[in-house]
C-alpha cells in the first residue's frame, strides 16, 4: 500500500494543486469511446500537443482514458479536494516520476564526500520545542509552482 501511495503521490499533487492550466470535461463524455476520443482530441488541441505516429497516439489515448477515469472516480468520492485533467494527462505515473520527481541526491552526495556519522544534532538539547508546527500559520509555506524539469527537488511539508 505504501508503494502505491508513493507512486500516486507526485501525480496526485500536481493534479490536486492545479499547478498547470486544467482541462474541463463532462461526465457524459466518459460513457462512450467516441466521447473519450473527442475529449482526447480537444485536450490535444487545448495543450498544443505535437503530432505523433498513430501507434504512439493510440498508446497515449489509453493512458489518457485511464487518467481521466482516475480523476472522475476520485472526484465522485466527495474528498476535500478535487482532481483535474491537466497537461500531464497522457503520462503514466512512472513517466511522471522519472521526469518531474527525480532526485540528484546520489550526485550531490558524491560531490560532498562520505557522510560524517560522528556529528551530533545541534538542537538535541533545545528547550521548549513544540511537538508540531503548522508553517501555514507563519506564512512560511508558499503555493506549489511548476518548476518543470529542475535539477533539485525540495520537499516542504506542512503539518
Amino acid at each position: 500500500m505504501e508503494i502505491k501511495m508513493f507512486i500516486l503521490l507526485p501525480l496526485s499533487m500536481v493534479l490536486i494543486l492545479g499547478i498547470v492550466e486544467s482541462f474541463e470535461f463532462h461526465e457524459d463524455e466518459l460513457a462512450m469511446e467516441e466521447g473519450l476520443q473527442g475529449m482526447y482530441d480537444r485536450w490535444r488541441n487545448h495543450h498544443n500537443v505535437a503530432e505523433v505516429s498513430d501507434d504512439e497516439k493510440a498508446k497515449r489515448f489509453n493512458v489518457f482514458k485511464s487518467n481521466v477515469q482516475h480523476v472522475h472516480n476520485t472526484n465522485k468520492m466527495n474528498k476535500p479536494y478535487k482532481l483535474k485533467v491537466n497537461k500531464f494527462a497522457t503520462m503514466t505515473n512512472h513517466e511522471f516520476r522519472n521526469t518531474y520527481a527525480g532526485s540528484n541526491i546520489k550526485h550531490y552526495r558524491t560531490l560532498q564526500g562520505a557522510r560524517k556519522n560522528n556529528l551530533n544534532f545541534m538542537y538535541e538539547n533545545a528547550p521548549n520545542v513544540p511537538p508540531a508546527i503548522d508553517w501555514r500559520t507563519h506564512n512560511d509555506v508558499t503555493p506549489v509552482k511548476n518548476q518543470g524539469e529542475c535539477d533539485q527537488v525540495t520537499f516542504v511539508t506542512a503539518v
